[in-house]
């Protein structure tokens, strides 16, 4: 990924997303944090989202949000929804964990502290997609559900669209129970190719299975970018499994123009 600092801020971006003139995106870095909810600077949050809207260049007011249930649900943003859960989750979209939008200048963030944060471009409509796909929301294919949602109601070719899968907890450190294996052989005909045995617990590859996920709903693999940072073991972002309760949150942020 590429990194550029702004004094004391520096933002990632993703090298493939970065060439797309219409397009703006970033994924923070510690030590800001971007969650007026919890963890460390936390009533520092909303003051860290404006000043990356005003590095971005968008409108801080139009700031849209899901409340990030740790689900499979993506709604389509509508007019009426354009700046919920910029102060926060209290008034971002319920029960939802990822969203789609149509309309220009409107900013995306979703928050991760692990959970991998997945966005999508459509250059033709244009819109923007962006969803937290926890291991729950991997398991449940909110993945997939958001491609497909771009090409039911945008009219979108998964072929076309440039995807990145944000740094999250990687293959290498992302531990789980064999109850986690369990519910996603449930859900997942492939889900064995998703887990190492580690000890007498399982590695999960969160990023593989999105990956995956995008390739199933059609889009090509050489559009799928993977930011390839370990958020438990690379220091520069935010890990609930590393730091816990003191966890801030990462951001990923995206718009067109």
């Amino acid at each position: 990924m590429i990194a550029q600092a702004f004094g004391d801020l520096t933002l990632l971006r993703f090298e493939r997303l970065s060439r797309e003139p219409g397009l703006v995106h970033a994924v923070t870095t510690r030590p800001h944090n971007y969650a007026p909810h919890r963890g460390q600077g936390a009533e520092m949050a909303v003051a860290n989202r404006r000043r990356v809207c005003e590095i971005l260049g968008v409108d801080f007011e139009k700031l849209t949000s899901p409340s990030q249930v740790h689900g499979g649900e993506v709604l389509p943003v509508e007019e009426a929804d354009v700046g919920r859960g910029r102060d926060g989750r209290n008034s971002a979209l319920r029960f939802v964990d990822g969203l789609i939008c149509d309309i220009p200048g409107v900013p995306l963030i979703l928050m991760s502290a692990d959970c991998p944060l997945v966005c999508a471009y459509d250059p033709d409509r244009p819109a923007v997609g962006a969803g937290h796909s926890s291991w729950q929301g991997t398991v449940a294919g909110a993945t997939t559900q958001m491609i497909r949602l771009m090409a039911r109601r945008y009219g979108s070719d998964p072929a076309r669209l440039l995807t990145a899968i944000a740094p999250s907890a990687g293959p290498c450190c992302y531990e789980v129970g064999d109850e986690v294996r369990r519910i996603a052989r449930t859900r997942m005909d492939d889900a064995d190719d998703f887990f190492s045995p580690h000890g007498d617990r399982f590695l999960f590859n969160l990023w593989e299975a999105n990956r995956r996920q995008l390739i199933a709903a059609g889009v090509r693999p050489e559009h799928i970018e993977i930011g390839g940072l370990c958020s438990i073991c690379d220091h520069r972002l935010w890990s609930h499994r590393r730091d816990g309760a003191e966890a801030g949150r990462t951001a990923l942020v995206i718009a067109f123009r």
